[in-house]
């Protein structure tokens, strides 16, 4: 069997998944321009791979067209916005992903941008290595409220997490969880209740029709002057020209920014200076990449062996 790695960097948190892919005498290729590749690029390289392992790159239709071997796509992540579900089951494919693995990462990265939102750690940061010696005031986490668009896995982390710091919590989900809601004293309100009514507003939803431009200009004005949006979903979620009027505009005091509609980011955010902007480094720890690349392997070895995959998302059997 021969295995396409598309997504980078692979193996270098750990070596791990490459020699578990070795021990199996998989036949490994792997993206040979070391770093994100488009649609394009990966339909020039996957040629007779059966296994793509994948990233966040997007697969459209060329790519199965030029994969004709193609049986299963094994995500190395949570997100699924790159894949079309429709193409997998025209051309036969089987998708699965490693929901668990990342969960931890994302949501300590939400409540580090959360920490240097309010304490204005980046800003006290750069005005001391320009020569500026300044007392910022921040603010405290304690008795303010923190909304969360999303309750799943990420979400519910970020709340045991925050729940630490006294911080009230209300939600919005398509799914409530009562139980767990009860265990962390979580309301469940409508969407412009959340916004109105949060000091700080966590974005955790995946990216999917009903949730592109899930954020407006017009969800933004109902927030808070001295509110901050924070967003380590997908780019497409919040309408990233909207949130720039806001934040140019100070219709809300600032923003933490991780995932954009196009990567490497280059755009607009740049020039401000009330957003922190992280590189789509969420799941970026060594623990969690090993642990997503393991998972992955672990599901395509599975595969070729005939086994029932532990995480698969679309089946076309």
């Amino acid at each position: 069997m021969k295995v396409f790695i598309s997504t980078h960097p692979f193996g270098e948190a750990s070596r791990l998944p490459v020699e578990l892919l070795n021990r199996e005498s998989i036949e490994i290729c792997v993206n040979s321009h070391e770093r994100k590749i488009n649609s394009k690029e990966l339909a020039n390289e996957i040629s007779d791979a059966d296994v793509l392992i994948a990233g966040t790159e997007k697969i459209n239709e060329n790519v199965f067209k030029n994969a004709p071997n193609l049986k299963l796509i094994s995500r190395v992540g949570i997100g699924l916005d790159g894949i079309d579900f429709d193409l997998c089951k025209k051309y036969g494919v089987r998708v699965a992903y490693t929901p668990d693995a990342p969960t931890m990462a994302v949501a300590e990265l939400c409540a580090c941008l959360i920490l240097n939102l309010a304490r204005e750690v980046i800003d006290a940061d750069r005005n001391i290595k320009a020569g500026k010696w300044q007392r910022l005031m921040g603010n405290l986490l304690y008795g303010r409220t923190l909304g969360i668009f999303g309750l799943g896995r990420i979400g519910k982390t970020l709340a045991h997490l925050m729940s630490g710091f006294k911080m009230k919590i209300i939600a919005n989900d398509i799914c409530p969880d009562p139980v767990f809601a009860r265990l962390y004293n979580i309301q469940f309100k409508k969407k412009e209740a959340v916004l109105r009514g949060s000091d700080f507003v966590s974005i955790n939803i995946p990216l999917k029709d009903d949730t592109s431009d899930f954020i407006r200009l017009s969800d933004i004005q109902t927030m808070k002057k001295t509110a901050f949006l924070i967003n380590t979903a997908r780019g497409g979620v919040v309408n990233e020209k909207d949130l720039y009027k806001a934040l140019h505009d100070k219709i809300i005091k600032g923003a933490g920014i991780d995932v954009f509609e196009e990567e490497p980011y280059r755009g607009n955010f740049c020039k401000l200076d009330n957003c922190i902007l992280t590189s789509h480094m969420g799941a970026c720890t060594i623990e969690s990449r090993s642990e997503m690349e393991i998972q992955a392997v672990e599901e395509v070895i599975r595969f070729d062996k005939n086994m029932t995959l532990k995480n698969e998302v679309f089946s076309n059997e």
